[in-house]
């Protein structure tokens, strides 16, 4: 993944799901990409969908392709992810006191972990979304941790945006320690090579998923990135601090899989 071609929204009558809208219309500009909206037909009646779509992307000067799909929410983006070649989804996120359970820990979740594409998840109506300004790029001790590194770097790129690079992990010592610094050593040279400025902080032997929106709120970062992998292929859970990021941060959530980075040079 180098760029954005084609953009995913899945759409309901919901703040947070106008929010992710209102979102992927700025990326989508930003990255002169194709904007595709979904709305997916359940028995809970929903009216004037496409009008609503219709009306923010007029109000933003944005083009727009409308899919519309029967049956089971996350099955339905998942294939029209595919169809599209969706590159990034934008979607609502309610949290786990969301007042639409049909999307807390079912449909959203299923789509973030079975997606083929980084996930962005959003908990509510941002409003007018301005950009990111400062993104957490959270390192922990695991190999994959640093495979979203160019991912990363694409979005702080576009958004003239600075990187805190956050060590965080659930185990204390010494060694744990001496291994994240190495990590956060190769990604500030990383960044700095495309000229992307970084701030550092570190966190050992907490909550993993609370650190990172602690640390996060700290230095008023407004993007998180998270690596998550499944438990299989077919697998519809997340790792238990992936989902207790998306459920519950305010702030929004770029959730990306080794899957989808797959093509880019390892940096271990």
């Amino acid at each position: 993944m180098s760029t954005i071609n084609n953009i995913l929204v899945p759409f309901s009558n919901s703040p947070s799901a106008i929010g992710a809208l209102k979102t992927a219309i700025v990326l989508s500009k930003l990255f002169h990409a194709k904007l595709h909206v979904i709305h997916v037909v359940t028995n809970i009646s929903e009216n004037n969908i496409l009008d609503q779509i219709r009306n923010i992307c007029t109000a933003e000067n944005a083009q727009f392709t409308f899919i519309e799909r029967s049956g089971n929410i996350s099955k339905e983006v998942i294939k029209a992810e595919q169809e599209i070649n969706a590159d990034l989804i934008v979607m609502g996120a309610y949290g786990i006191s969301g007042w639409q359970q049909l999307w807390v820990g079912s449909n959203a979740f299923k789509v973030v972990s079975t997606s083929h594409c980084p996930v962005l998840t959003l908990q509510g109506d941002v409003g007018s979304f301005a950009g990111f300004n400062k993104i957490m790029l959270p390192l922990d001790d695991s190999e994959e941790t640093r495979q979203k590194v160019n991912v990363v770097k694409m979005f702080a790129s576009a958004f003239d945006a600075n990187v805190l690079i956050f060590n965080v992990t659930k185990v204390k010592g010494e060694e744990s320690r001496q291994k994240l610094s190495k990590y956060a050593h190769q990604v500030e040279e990383l960044l700095a090579k495309d000229g992307i400025q970084s701030t550092f902080d570190e966190s050992y032997g907490n909550n993993i998923a609370e650190d990172c929106i602690k640390f996060a709120q700290m230095h008023n970062c407004d993007l998180i990135t998270i690596m998550t992998e499944t438990e299989n292929t077919n697998s519809f859970f997340m790792g238990t601090y992936a989902q207790q990021l998306v459920s519950t941060s305010t702030i929004p959530v770029l959730t990306i899989h080794a899957r989808s980075v797959s093509r880019l040079q390892s940096l271990a």
